[in-house]
C-alpha cells in the first residue's frame, strides 16, 4: 500500500502540482533526451554542470550549444571551477567565441585551498525555453555516456520534468546565475509561468544555493524517513549522514521498515568509500540492508519512501553537500511514479550483491584500520 501524499511531505503547500516526469536511467537514456531538447530549444537554454569535461562527451554538448547560440538563442553555461578544473580552457573559450555565455562558477587561485575552494556549485541542471528541464547527478563526460558510444557507462539517474515546476528551476538558474554576473546589462529571459499538466503529478524543487536553504534538503529527508511505515530505499555514491539520520534509520528499521542502501563496491572517491564502510557493520546490526553496486560507478543520488516519496537530485549525503555544495534535488510525491523509481531499485538490487553480516564481520583487520582512518577525515572530502 502507497504511502500518504500529505503526511510524507515536510509542506505539503508548496508542491506544484500537474508536473509529467519522464525517468532517465543512465547517460545512455539522458543524454539524447537533453541534446534533443537542445537542439529543440527556441528562445534560451541554462546549463549548469559541476563537471563540464572537453571529451567527446563534453564536445558533443558544447557543439550543440554553440549551434544554437549561432542562431541567435540566448545560451547561458556555467560550470564550476573545481569540478572543471581538468577541462582546458580553450575548450571554454571556444564556445564563447560561438556566442554561447559561459561563466566559472567561484574561479580561485590555483594555489589557493581555503573556504572558497570548498563552496562549490554541485548542481546538474538544464532548462530549455522555461518549457522543460533535466536534472539529476549526471555530469557532463565520458563517464556517464553510453558504452556503445566509448562512454564508460557510470550508473547514475536523471529526470525530464514538464509542468510548473519549470518555472521554479528556471527561476532558481536564473537566481545561480546573476549571483555570478550583472544580469542588469543583460536581462534573463523571461518565460510564462507552465499550466499544470494533464495527468501530471505533485512536486517542489529544493535548492541549497542560499545559505538560509542550507539544510533544507535534509530536512525533507528526515521528515519522510520519520514518516516511512513500509519500505525506504536509498542509492546514494558517498553515504555519510548526521548522526542524526542515522538514528531516523534505526528507528525506522525498529518499527518493521523496509530500509535498504545502495552504494558502489568500488568509487572514484576510494577515502570516501571506506569511510562509508566503516558504517556497515552498524547498519547491518540494526537490520538496514546493504548492497554494493558491481562495475561502473555507482554515482546515482536516489530515495524512494513507501512507493510514494522520490527524490532525485545532486545531494549527497556527506558533509560538503551538508555544508558547503550549492545542490539540487526534486521531491516527487506519486504512487505511480513511486512504483517506476521502485522496479529501477529493485533491477539494481539485482545487479548487486548484498552485503552478508557474519561475511562482513570477518574481513581483515588492516581492512577495519583503513575504515576506521578515512572515518575519522570524513569531512574532508
Amino acid at each position: 500500500m502507497a504511502g500518504d501524499v500529505p503526511s510524507l511531505c515536510l509542506r505539503p503547500g508548496d508542491l506544484q502540482p500537474g508536473n509529467r516526469v519522464h525517468l532517465l536511467e543512465d547517460g545512455a537514456a539522458a543524454y539524447p533526451r537533453m541534446l534533443e531538447a537542445i537542439a529543440r530549444a527556441e528562445r534560451f537554454i541554462y546549463l549548469e554542470m559541476y563537471i563540464f569535461a572537453g571529451d567527446f562527451a563534453g564536445q558533443r554538448f558544447a557543439r550543440a550549444l554553440a549551434a544554437r547560440a549561432q542562431e541567435g538563442l540566448q545560451v547561458s553555461v556555467l560550470y564550476d571551477a573545481v569540478g572543471s578544473r581538468d577541462t582546458p580552457r580553450d575548450f571554454f573559450g571556444w564556445m564563447r567565441s560561438q556566442g554561447v555565455r559561459v561563466v566559472e562558477f567561484n574561479p580561485f587561485p590555483r594555489f589557493f585551498r581555503g573556504f572558497r575552494f570548498r563552496r562549490r556549485n554541485h548542481r546538474k541542471l538544464l532548462v530549455v525555453d522555461g518549457r522543460v528541464a533535466f536534472l539529476g547527478g549526471m555530469n557532463v563526460s565520458r563517464e556517464y555516456a553510453d558504452p556503445a558510444d566509448g562512454g564508460l557507462g557510470w550508473r547514475d539517474t536523471q529526470v525530464e520534468l514538464k509542468g510548473p515546476l519549470v518555472t521554479d528551476l528556471l527561476r532558481t538558474a536564473q537566481e545561480l546565475w546573476c549571483q555570478q554576473i550583472r544580469c542588469d546589462r543583460v536581462p534573463p529571459p523571461e518565460a510564462s509561468p507552465l499550466p499544470p499538466q494533464e495527468r501530471g503529478i505533485p512536486a517542489l524543487v529544493l535548492s541549497s544555493h542560499r545559505f538560509g536553504k542550507r539544510w533544507e534538503i535534509g530536512r525533507h529527508y528526515l521528515h519522510a524517513l520519520r514518516r516511512a511505515r513500509e519500505r525506504v530505499w536509498i542509492a546514494n555514491p558517498y553515504f555519510l549522514p548526521t548522526i542524526r539520520f542515522r538514528r531516523e534509520m534505526r528507528r525506522a528499521s525498529r518499527r518493521g521498515v523496509d530500509v535498504r542502501l545502495l552504494v558502489p563496491s568500488r568509487s572514484d572517491v576510494p577515502p570516501a568509500l571506506y569511510a562509508t564502510q566503516h558504517l556497515f557493520a552498524r547498519l547491518l546490526k540494526w537490520g538496514i540492508r546493504v548492497w554494493e553496486w558491481p562495475g561502473p560507478m555507482m554515482h546515482a543520488k536516489t530515495a524512494v519512501i513507501d512507493g510514494t516519496w522520490v527524490t532525485v537530485g545532486s545531494y549527497n549525503f556527506d558533509h560538503l553537500s551538508l555544508m558547503h555544495n550549492h545542490e539540487l534535488t526534486a521531491i516527487l510525491l506519486d504512487p505511480g511514479f513511486g512504483r517506476e523509481v521502485e522496479a529501477m531499485f529493485e533491477r539494481d538490487f539485482a545487479r548487486s550483491s548484498e552485503v552478508n553480516p557474519a561475511a562482513w564481520k570477518k574481513r581483515g583487520w588492516g581492512r577495519r584500520l583503513l575504515e576506521d582512518f578515512f572515518y575519522m577525515f570524513r569531512f574532508f572530502f
